[in-house]
C-alpha cells in the first residue's frame, strides 16, 4: 500500500498544519506554500494558527496499520510533512494523542522530521 509521492515512505500523515521558521534550512519551505496557496491554513508563521485535520483523517492509519499486520510487512509513515510535530505552538494535547496513535500502530515505522531537535526531549517530558 503506498498513499505517498515520496519515494522513501509508504504513507504521508499530517496531524495538523502549520508552522514557524526557525533556521535558514526553512528558507524555501514546500509545505508553506501548499498550506497557504491551497488555503489549507490563512497564513504561516509564528503566531499563525496551526490547523488540527479531521478524526477521519486520524484513523487512516489504523487502516495502513492493519493492512501492514495483515501483509507481514512493515509500512513506513511520513509524519508531520506540513508541520514539526516538536513546535512550540502546537497543543502538547495534539502531541500526545500523535504519540498515543503511534504507539498503538505497531506495523507503522513513523518518520518524524524536525527543525527543533533540541526540543523533543523538552516536550517528551510534558507528555
Amino acid at each position: 500500500m503506498n498513499n505517498s509521492n515520496i519515494e522513501w515512505t509508504d504513507n504521508t500523515f499530517n496531524g495538523w498544519i502549520g508552522c514557524a521558521k526557525v533556521s535558514s534550512a526553512c528558507m524555501h519551505c514546500y509545505a508553506e506554500g501548499i498550506a497557504v496557496g491551497k488555503k489549507l491554513v490563512p497564513s504561516w508563521g509564528q503566531g499563525s494558527p496551526r490547523k488540527k485535520t479531521s478524526r477521519s483523517y486520524w484513523s487512516k492509519p489504523f487502516r495502513w496499520n492493519e493492512s501492514a499486520r495483515k501483509a507481514g510487512i512493515p509500512t513506513k509513515v511520513f509524519c508531520s510533512s506540513m508541520a514539526d510535530v516538536f513546535d512550540e505552538e502546537v497543543s502538547d494535547d495534539w502531541r500526545r494523542e500523535l504519540f498515543t496513535l503511534i504507539e498503538l500502530t505497531r506495523w507503522l515505522d513513523w518518520q518524524i522530521l524536525t527543525k527543533r531537535p533540541h526540543l523533543i526531549e523538552y516536550q517528551l517530558r510534558r507528555i
